[in-house]
This record gives C-alpha cells, structure tokens and sequence, in this order.
C-alpha cells in the first residue's frame, strides 16, 4: 500500500454511539499510512514537522465524517434500482429477479454491470458494502476484483440456491458448495498477492445462502462448515415477509418449529461472523438467541416498506443487545445511495408510534412500547456507519474517527451551487451537518478516502 499522508485542519464529525453526534471544530487529523495518527484541538498550524504531508484546510462549510456503510446490496439487482416495486416479495423475485440475476453468466454483461454499480456506490460515499452477488461463480469473482482495482472495502458472496428456483437460476448443492470454497480461496489468494491479508485487507469472501426457502438442510450444513473451516463472514436473509416465514414454516416445520433462527442454528450459520437482512418477523426469544450468538441484522427500511408491509424495531433490537446496521437492499428499494436509508431509518421509528401489532404471535411485526421519539438523524447516521462496523466486527478499525482506525472517510461541503439545499453561513455545524444528511446527496461529497487512499 502506497504511504499517503494527510493532515486535516477544521471540522470532524462522527458518531461514537448511537445518541452522540462528536462535532471537533478547529482540530488537527494526521492520517499516515492508512490509519489515524493524531486527532486534536488546535489553533497552531505549524507543519514544519510534516514535510510530505498532503494539508488539507477545511472551509466553514466543510467537514470530514466517516464513509457509509451498506450492509446489504444485492449487486446484480443494480440494473433494476428505481423499477419493479409494484409485486409482493415472492413474485417479485421469480418475475424480475432471477432472470435478472441468472444475465450474469454473461461475464461482459457483469462486468459492465458491477463496474457502474461500485462506481456509484463510491460516488454516493458508500466506502465498505457486503455484497449478495449471483449463484455465478466467475462473474462473483469479477465483482471482487472491480471492488479490489477501485479501492472499495467489500464483503462478497456468491450466491447458494439449490431449490425452489428457475430451471434457469439454479446450482445443485455440490455446486454451490464446490464453487463457494473455490471463491473464499480466491478471495484469500487476492490477499495474499497483495500482503494485505487482515485488517488491512480490502476484500473479503462471505458465505451466502440466498434465504431458506432457496437451500436445502443439506447445502445450509455444508456452508456451515465451510463458515467454521475458514472463520469467514456469513450473510442471508432473516425473518423478512410474512409469505416467507409461512414457507419456511411449511418447508421445515420439524426444525425449531420452522423458525429461520432455529434453522440457521442447527445448520451452523449462527454466528458471530453472521449478518442477517431485515428481522421485521422476529420474536423476542429469537433476538435473545441471536444476541447470544453474536449475530447481527442489517435493517433496510426502504425495502421493508415496499415488500415486507412492516419495519424492523431497530431500537427494540438494539434495547435487548443485538447489533444493528443499515442496508440499501438495492433492487428492493429505490435507490443505491445510503442517506435515503438513513432518512428512512427515521421514518420507520416515527411510524412505529401509530401502528400496533399483537407482539405475542411470533408471525407478526414486533414492536415495543414508544414514549418519545428516539432514532432521529444523529442516531440513523450512527446505523450507517459505526453501527455497519459493529456488524461486521470492524468497529476498531472503522466507522468512527479514533487514533489507530483506518481512515474510511467522506470529505463534505454543504456550500456547492449545484446542491440541493442552501447554505447560511450563520448556522451552527451540527444545523449543518442536520441539513446534509435530510436534504443533501452525492453532490456534497468531495472527496472520499479508504484506508487513507483518496479515490
């Protein structure tokens, strides 16, 4: 890794926990070699002890904050951001998904595909995604290697159905997991030809089982070896629509009364290194289970709203201590870029004051008893960042500003002409700050670094 060094002068804004918005003004961030090395206050800007530094001088309007982090984008659904929203969750993968998804067999086609989305994703300040690719064993490793050439922090899977499926879009259970081994070996191949295996490495293989209903017993307990052969990341979908649970349930009433939780339990997929999407249909003795187990769930409230007819309880969630994050969904919603998701994060906990479900049918959205507002921006910002980072067990190197973090950050100017909001000189920083993240977008962010590395 080439050895860049920064020094920052001005504003720095992050979220140390999910209540806290830390606004530094007139402070000094050394950035060496990818990492944090100092952050203080300071008014002397003395620089004759950092010769070969970048400086970089941060305006009144300007600020740095950490990159975004999606927790779950469906890559090959990038084709589609913006259309297909008006069918239920299950139709709409067998009439737009899969054949969708089964065009990545055409590599060129991958290609070209992959290469727009990681660049828009950059564009959008998204610095670290966990990425479901396709069942596609070549076109998932072209996908690792555009993130690689971009410099983009991404955690890949290819994609495991062996049932219930198009004849078009389906892998037998030998397979998917002959080709998920030789992709995890691919991806740790890429790290060691780079000597940045680690901490420091970029990419990052994820075992993948689509959802439950796509994978038989067998193929979830081969992946769950291969999840504690290799010590890898693990990803799938969780409790997400009242149509999949009721499938699940006829599928494998015998295991856990055919509960996802339960399922993904005794197949070994249960992990600390596991992140689920959506858990809207969780009972509260399953989120004690995953708590225990260390498991996650990556919240995406615009696709919940489209599809699932329901909101994950992200502050219930995080009040019983699970780790909870954010994720663009991609094709299930409207669109790739992240603060959409965290203004929808809010509008979920708003929604969450008016409607009321019977908590004690396990088959319905659970929901906690709200006094008074609490997921407001400072919080939903923490989801898509610090809160991505807890998630993925990243948190000591990423998603806040801390000596010794890598240095994953967006450079911000709330004072462009081309913006979509106005800028007063006169507010105050976090005002500021409040305004990018409801009323802002791609067109404020001008500079973006991973590990250090401006892109």
């Amino acid at each position: 890794m080439a050895d860049h060094k920064y020094i920052f002068y001005g504003t720095i804004i992050d979220t140390p926990n999910p209540l806290t918005l830390r606004i530094r003004q007139e402070h000094v961030c050394v950035v060496n070699n990818g990492k944090i090395e100092i952050i203080e206050a300071s008014t002397n800007q003395n620089l004759d002890e950092y010769q070969g530094y970048v400086f970089i001088k941060l305006s009144k309007s300007q600020f740095i904050c950490p990159g975004f982090i999606d927790l779950h984008c469906h890559a090959p659904q990038y084709r589609q951001v913006g259309s297909a929203t008006e069918v239920p969750l299950l139709k709409w993968l067998q009439k737009f998904i899969f054949p969708n998804e089964a065009r990545c067999s055409d590599t060129s086609y991958a290609r070209d595909l992959y290469t727009k989305l990681v660049t828009r994703l950059l564009r959008n300040g998204t610095t670290t995604v966990q990425y479901f690719a396709t069942i596609h064993l070549e076109a998932t490793k072209i996908l690792a290697e555009i993130c690689q050439e971009k410099g983009q922090r991404a955690y890949i899977g290819k994609v495991c159905a062996d049932q219930n499926s198009p004849d078009f879009y389906i892998e037998t259970t030998d397979e998917s997991v002959r080709n998920t081994e030789e992709f995890i070996n691919y991806v740790h191949d890429m790290q060691k030809g780079r000597n940045i295996a680690g901490t420091n490495a970029l990419i990052h293989p994820v075992i993948t089982p689509r959802f439950i209903p796509t994978c038989s017993i067998n193929l979830l307990s081969r992946l769950g070896q291969l999840a504690k052969k290799y010590d890898v990341h693990i990803q799938s979908h969780i409790a997400e629509t009242s149509d999949q649970v009721a499938f699940v349930h006829c599928l494998y009433p015998d295991i856990g009364n055919g509960r996802d939780v339960a399922i993904f339990r005794e197949t070994g997929l249960l992990t600390n290194k596991a992140v689920f999407a959506h858990g809207i249909y969780l009972a509260d003795n399953e989120i004690d289970e995953m708590v225990t187990s260390g498991s996650a769930v990556a919240s995406c409230p615009i696709s919940n709203f489209l599809f699932s007819k329901g909101i994950t309880a992200i502050e219930h969630l995080i009040g019983k201590g699970l780790t909870v994050g954010l994720g663009t969904d991609v094709g299930g919603a409207y669109s790739s870029n992240m603060l959409p998701v965290v203004r929808a994060a809010v509008f979920g906990h708003r929604t969450m004051d008016f409607v009321s479900f019977d908590r004690s049918n396990a088959i319905l959205p659970i929901f906690p008893e709200h006094k008074d507002p609490v997921i407001d921006f400072k919080f939903a910002f923490y989801l898509a960042t610090l809160g991505g980072a807890h998630s993925l067990n990243i948190n000591s190197q990423i998603g806040s500003f801390e000596v010794g973090k890598q240095f994953d950050a967006l450079l911000i100017d709330c004072n462009r002409e081309d913006q979509a909001f106005d800028y007063w000189k006169d507010d105050e920083m976090d005002i500021i700050f409040e305004k990018w993240i409801n009323a802002g977008d791609d067109r404020n962010i001008t500079g973006i670094w991973v590990q250090g590395i401006k892109l």
